[in-house]
């Protein structure tokens, strides 16, 4: 019996696609849908989401899916929306869906107290059961997980500065991309820069997922129950060193800046803190350094090592009172730091980075 078997089937209407005989395959904007980037509708569904605005989340949440039907999180929140507003019957046929498309922790389904306004009605409580019994079915995996640690080869991009001479030293920066970015993306802010005379090196997160059926990546492994999430966080400082290890061998190397945006903005802050000796300066927009979560006991001395923190003041990931906080965590460790925003969202304000630049000029030994 498969999961498609035991779900509840409710008759809503579907949604009409375009069949193959509507289709003019000599028309040059036949399929002018697949420029769409729905991303944002994603970030405003989520943002929706959180604000209590369930019909726009909802929307929003679909129009995203029409390009990527497989998110089951995505589904499963259209769920907890509907929940939240009392449908039950949408809730529950939504919740069936995100199952079917993959969601399976039916211990966070039952604990979810998104559910909680319509868990005891009773077409909420049989499409419970059905699902409960469908996963019930999934094979069992026994055996006890733990994670080992082995090399591999990553990607990075390289820019080198105009007339490079390999003959010569040059100062290093390291570019960190946010969450669901790449280092193709983060490569095109050499251009931000004013006639940048260093070597720039955008590294790729180490973990991959799919968003909007396009690979994504992370500075972070998803947490996981079990595993130590501070251990594979340091990790993650690591593979940032060995980049940096490696571009010594390659080339020759004055200082070294670490610099990162949003997700890679707090990891630019783990790894300068961990291994403080080995960079000149740290340049961080739009992140946090949350030291209720990060492991404090592996930082070094960082006394002597210089800071630029960057936030948008209308950034809504990461609110530029977090950036302040930043600086009073860093300064308190001895870290020179200089502190700088702009009227925006969360983004690499180009005037912002080149006060960024002008900054590193002027640590350069």
């Amino acid at each position: 019996m498969t999961v498609l078997m035991v779900l509840l089937t409710l008759s809503v209407p579907g949604t009409r696609l375009a069949t193959p005989g509507e289709i003019d395959p000599t028309d040059l904007s036949a399929g002018d849908f697949l420029d769409l980037d729905l991303s944002e509708f994603y970030r405003i569904a989520e943002e929706a989401y959180r604000d209590g605005n369930y019909n726009l989340a909802i929307r929003y949440y679909l129009a995203s899916l029409t390009r990527n039907i497989d998110n089951e999180v995505a589904i499963y929140n259209v769920a907890c929306c509907y929940a939240l507003m009392g449908e039950v019957e949408f809730a529950s046929l939504y919740l069936q869906r995100a199952v079917i498309a993959g969601y399976h922790d039916i211990g966070f389904m039952n604990a979810d107290s998104d559910f909680d306004a319509i868990r005891d009605d009773p077409l909420f409580v049989g499409t419970m059961q059905h699902i409960s019994a469908a996963l019930g079915e999934a094979p069992e995996y026994s055996g006890d997980r733990y994670l080992f640690y082995a090399e591999a080869a990553f990607r990075c991009l390289l820019r080198f500065p105009e007339g490079y001479d390999p003959e010569l030293e040059y100062p290093l920066v390291v570019g960190l991309h946010g969450y669901g970015d790449s280092p193709e993306s983060f490569i095109r802010l050499w251009e931000y820069f004013d006639e940048p005379d260093f070597i720039y090196a955008c590294p790729r997160g180490p973990y991959p997922f799919t968003e909007n059926n396009v690979t994504a990546f992370s500075w972070f492994k998803q947490y996981e129950e079990g595993y130590d999430i501070q251990e594979l966080d340091l990790l993650s400082t690591e593979y940032v060193i060995s980049l940096v290890d490696d571009l010594r061998q390659r080339h020759l190397i004055s200082d070294v800046f670490l610099f990162g945006f949003s997700q890679g903005c707090a990891l630019t802050w783990m790894t300068g803190l961990t291994h403080p000796e080995v960079f000149t300066g740290l340049i961080g927009f739009g992140g946090r350094l949350d030291t209720t979560f990060v492991g404090t006991s592996s930082w070094g001395d960082a006394a002597g090592l210089n800071a630029f923190v960057a936030n948008g003041t209308m950034d809504q990931s990461v609110d530029v009172e977090v950036g302040m906080a930043t600086v009073e965590i860093l300064e308190s460790l001895g870290i020179e730091t200089v502190f700088s925003s702009w009227e925006g969202v969360h983004m690499v304000n180009r005037p912002v980075l080149l006060q960024a630049q002008e900054w590193m000029e002027t640590l350069r030994r």
